[in-house]
């Protein structure tokens, strides 16, 4: 859930990968295309409702900030895009008969490159926001909040973030998930008289979970699909507890003027869900709380 002030940083001794940056890119300048995959498929179902302008490119040419696993970043071989994003828009490339091109970018300048046809969509974990929607148009396809993470056989016990009232937890400072618990959490916890939510913030996610595994903090929240992912690469040494708060949609940005290929992908997106291609995807990266159930324009 890529916003303004919220900076993830992935567990970098699990996985070798770029520094995962929700908002900013990782200080990246120039964007960079990925090889365009051969085919089209003029018998596809939604081809025809494709814009022409795409029908001439045989493409439609995503802008996406490319290191935010497990949503999109780079395989091993720092070329090939990998993860959910990746496939999702493979997904709709299927769909619609055309390929799904993603080309790597700062995520703040994405919506500007829209607005400027540089990039026909943006797919890159963008939560689609009334600000953001003065701007750019958003199919949301999925729904990432924040959750908790414990300790695999779960200690305490906990089975929501109800639970952590006068607990300690730990989390990444400057992240939407600090400001949830300072702002909300705990103050709600101190008016039901069960103590406030106490935080070691720390600057890196890894140090975060650290304290958890060491039985310093009693639970961490995370992103949702990070913290799955952080899970599963942690090899046994954490589980999720209990269900996504603040959650909203993440959407795929189309320029304002773009209402055919807006409503293409819309389409797409639909039928992906209806033949059962999208939830396949959903199960594959153990995120089922993420899942959409119809395709919308602008739910945020």
């Amino acid at each position: 859930m890529k916003i303004p002030s919220h900076v993830l940083t992935p567990v970098v001794a699990l996985v070798t990968i770029a520094s995962l940056t929700a908002c900013s890119g990782g200080g990246r300048s120039a964007p960079s295309s990925a090889a365009s995959p051969a085919g089209v498929n003029t018998s596809a179902a939604l081809y025809a409702a494709l814009p022409q302008s795409v029908k001439d490119k045989g493409s439609i040419q995503v802008g996406s900030d490319i290191a935010y696993a497990p949503m999109e970043y780079y395989d091993t071989d720092g070329k090939t895009v990998i993860g959910f994003d990746k496939e999702f828009g493979d997904l709709l490339g299927t769909e619609l008969g055309v390929p799904v091109v993603f080309n790597n970018s700062t995520f703040d300048g994405l919506i500007t490159q829209l607005e400027s046809h540089r990039f026909d969509a943006a797919i890159s974990s963008m939560s689609d926001t009334k600000e953001r929607q003065k701007q750019v148009d958003f199919v949301d396809y999925y729904l990432s909040g924040s959750i908790m993470y414990v300790r695999t056989g779960n200690p305490q016990g906990l089975t929501s973030v109800d639970d952590l009232c006068g607990r300690t937890i730990s989390l990444q400072r400057g992240t939407t998930q600090e400001d949830y618990v300072t702002s909300r959490l705990s103050p709600d916890c101190e008016k039901a008289g069960k103590g406030k939510v106490t935080v070691m913030a720390f600057d890196r996610e890894s140090e975060a979970m650290l304290q958890v595994e060491q039985g310093r903090a009693v639970a961490g929240i995370q992103e949702y699909p990070v913290a799955v992912y952080n899970t599963l690469q942690s090899k046994g040494k954490f589980e999720i507890v209990g269900q996504q708060v603040i959650a909203g949609p993440l959407g795929v940005a189309v320029a304002k003027n773009n209402t055919q290929l807006r409503d293409a992908l819309q389409k797409a997106l639909q039928a992906a869900i209806d033949d059962g291609s999208y939830q396949k995807l959903i199960d594959k990266y153990h995120t089922p709380q993420s899942a959409v159930k119809q395709a919308t324009v602008n739910a945020g």
